[in-house]
């Protein structure tokens, strides 16, 4: 109930109500492709898109988390970090549910029989990247040492250029064998969002590094 949480997030220390919000935030997106990595492997229509509704469902998850941190932000005078971090870092998490849930939609908006090949391996290569941003976040949020979440920042990069190999040869594979030119659109453009998803972690590995270098 509303008046519980109020209660308990009273009594809880400012800082960590602040850093409980952006791991809430983190640990939606990394739902997301947990889910994500499910329907990219499964059979049949129905099952497909039950898992993108559940899809949609961690993505509101995401929106709450952020929705949260901007009503904290309003009502705090004193943060653990600066404002504009707290809310820029919150902003790139979420937009990986974001990105993920929208990709997604489109089993539905373009009635897509079939997905792309590269969908597994960009879909695996998302679930590192959340769960590389989810640590991160966590060593934040228990002031461990900068260095322990370089590392993980550094394996978002990585992770990054991997999914652009596996998208530029699935596109370049695309171009050469898809000969209805409907399906290469739609396959074109879920393959796109996938990997625009992962360009999207990285850049909350570059939040991290920012954030780890002001408060070093």
């Amino acid at each position: 109930m509303k008046w519980i949480e109020s209660i308990i997030q009273w009594f809880l220390p400012v800082e960590l109500v602040f850093f409980d919000y952006v791991e809430n935030a983190a640990k939606a997106a990394q739902q997301a492709a947990v889910l994500l990595g499910e329907l990219v492997r499964c059979q049949g229509r129905e099952s497909q898109l039950v898992l993108v509704e559940r899809i949609r469902e961690a993505e509101h998850d995401g929106d709450k988390a952020m929705k949260d941190m901007m009503e904290a932000l309003e009502k705090s005078f004193v943060t653990p970090i600066d404002r504009e971090d707290l809310y820029h870092l919150t902003v790139a998490i979420e937009n990986v549910s974001d990105f993920i849930a929208s990709t997604c939609n489109h089993l539905t908006v373009h009635q897509m029989d079939t997905l792309p090949e590269g969908s597994r391996e960009l879909g695996d290569i998302l679930l590192k990247a959340t769960g590389e941003f989810v640590t991160a976040v966590q060593l934040l949020k228990q002031r461990e040492g900068g260095e322990r979440i370089r590392a993980h920042c550094r394996a978002l990069h990585y992770l990054e250029h991997e999914a652009d190999v596996v998208f530029r040869l699935r596109l370049g594979d695309l171009f050469a064998h898809e000969k209805d030119a409907i399906q290469l659109i739609k396959h074109k453009e879920f393959l796109e969002g996938l990997e625009t998803a992962v360009d999207q972690c990285a850049k909350v590995g570059n939040v991290l590094e920012a954030i780890v270098v002001k408060n070093g």
